[in-house]
């Protein structure tokens, strides 16, 4: 989109991207005017429609686009107007990115292979086996990253995790779960329409509010001997031990039944609230007390509280509808699933440092190997890889097997941070560099200074051809600076023309990569 200017006209609407970037954050907006003045008009994933007035300066800043500043002055104008009613994402960076095509770490972050000892086949790029890449396009994701779900986390298992064991973030990754517009719960906008999902308020959502108690519950008859001493701490009391728990910050009812072992937690309004913590009984009655309890668990619970269960010394006994108990089972074991397939990953991981196989450098550089260093020294095998402390404060070592025996080299905190920081092959320079048993080389057969030599020698052979005086042809231009002041002039070769050195460093290329060329002609 071209950058706006005051004599270009502009719709009154929110720009396309800033709609697209809203839509990939849960979060809807509309901008309307009328004669009261501009408005901007949201709706999230879970809340009602919301309305703010808003003036000619932020109605500006919400319909430009098209510059950095432009777009990042047009989030932060609308997320100024929201904050007080959402949970914000983190900045625009975090917005922006949010379902993108570049994993960064906001949908949890991958443990790759190698990284805490995860032990998984080698990723090569564009292979067409290449199973858990995410890819640039949504069809191509494999859906290894993690998504939020009614404020909870899902996600598939062994490659993602919502934080790394260690709590550490890589160079360039953005905070994960930063993202998302998610409604507080409270209002201070205007409510235009019905909620539409109000139908929803009951959801069945297990939750653990206060720990259920093995000792008899108190009657009703002997906690209120009569009408005149009623007062709300007791008739709380009485609920709560009978497992029904009035909570006034949150504006919640919790049932704690005994034949479910979940509570069920309902949202309660001002007036279904104020009725169930008046203090008299002129105020709201026993029986309207209990007529709205059983109002609102009446769609999940088969019965109802009724007075009689008040005067016993048992909590509720109430069953649940067949469909909501079938509900609330698969919730439970889909949470069970996770939770032991999180348990397991952590339990593979170790405790302390990182552990790598050095023979994954045959996947990651297929032209590097290990040999003992040393001009002719010979190729050796390098096993397992492991940093970790070495058990007194800041001190660390590195471990490798070099042909099946055990080598140990103490580090430093700077090598360590280092090891922790970058990637596999990467980590396997620095182990080649603290270790001097093994060194990283090239597979070329070829010698380098046959190499090195070749290229000399046709750099020489160009440079006497043009210097060489041929009577039947006419001398190449040659241009020089001349100056009264300075080092010898240098000559000027037109374009086109190739100076001696760019031969000889063609040359030289050509040389160092023949083997390149010979390994994929035998489809190495």
């Amino acid at each position: 989109m071209s950058i706006r200017k005051n004599t270009n006209p502009r719709p009154l609407d929110l720009p396309p991207e800033m709609q697209d970037l809203l839509m990939r954050n849960g979060m809807r907006g509309y901008l309307s005017g009328s004669s009261e003045g501009f408005a901007l008009i949201v709706q999230g994933h879970d809340s009602p429609l919301l309305t703010y007035p808003i003036s000619e300066k932020q109605l500006r800043a919400l319909t430009d686009w098209g510059t950095n500043s432009a777009n990042k002055r047009c989030y932060n104008t609308f997320a100024s107007i929201v904050a007080a009613d959402f949970d914000l994402p983190k900045d625009f960076v975090h917005a922006r990115n949010a379902n993108g095509r570049v994993a960064m770490g906001l949908h949890g972050y991958r443990i790759g292979t190698g990284e805490y000892g995860r032990v998984g086949m080698p990723m090569r790029p564009f292979h067409p086996i290449c199973h858990g890449f995410l890819g640039w396009t949504p069809r191509q994701q494999g859906g290894f990253h993690l998504r939020r779900i009614g404020g909870n986390l899902y996600y598939p298992g062994a490659p993602i995790v919502p934080n790394r064991p260690d709590g550490r973030m890589k160079p360039g990754e953005l905070q994960s779960g930063g993202y998302g517009f998610y409604y507080k719960g409270h209002t201070t906008a205007l409510v235009t329409e019905k909620d539409v999902l109000k139908e929803l308020q009951t959801v069945v959502t297990p939750v653990k509010t206060r720990q259920r108690s093995n000792e008899p519950a108190k009657p009703y008859k002997e906690l209120v001997a009569s009408t005149v001493y009623f007062t709300n701490e007791k008739w709380q009391e009485c609920l709560a031990s009978h497992g029904i728990i009035v909570d006034s910050e949150t504006q919640t009812l919790t049932v704690q039944s005994a034949t479910v072992e979940a509570d069920l937690q309902y949202d309660l309004t001002a007036e279904e609230l104020a009725a169930l913590t008046a203090n008299t009984l002129e105020e709201a009655t026993v029986e309207k007390r209990l007529e709205i309890i059983n109002g609102v668990i009446q769609d999940d619970y088969d019965g109802k509280v009724t007075l009689e269960m008040l005067n016993g010394r048992e909590t509720v006994n109430l069953p649940l509808h067949p469909e909501v108990l079938e509900d609330l089972n698969r919730q439970h074991s889909i949470g069970l699933q996770q939770a032991k397939a999180e348990q397991g990953l952590r339990e593979d991981l170790p405790r302390e440092g990182v552990m790598m196989n050095g023979n994954d450098l045959a996947a990651i550089r297929p032209d590097k190997g290990w040999y003992r260093e040393g001009r002719h020294g010979r190729e050796v095998t390098v096993d397992d890889i492991r940093v970790e402390p070495s058990g007194q404060e800041g001190t660390y070592k590195m471990t490798a097997i070099i042909d099946g025996e055990r080598v140990s080299h103490e580090i430093t905190q700077k090598q360590y941070d280092k090891f922790m920081a970058i990637d596999d092959y990467h980590r396997m320079k620095l182990f080649s560099k603290v270790f001097g048993e093994v060194d990283m080389k090239s597979r070329d057969q070829t010698p380098l200074g046959a190499k090195i030599g070749a290229a000399l020698l046709a750099g020489v052979t160009v440079a006497a051809e043009l210097g060489h005086d041929h009577h039947c042809h006419s001398r190449p231009v040659v241009f020089t600076e001349h100056h009264h002041h300075g080092p010898t002039p240098l000559p000027y070769f037109k374009p086109g023309v190739d100076t001696p050195m760019d031969v000889a460093a063609r040359n030289f290329e050509a040389a160092a990569n023949e083997h390149i060329r010979h390994e994929m002609r035998h489809g190495m």
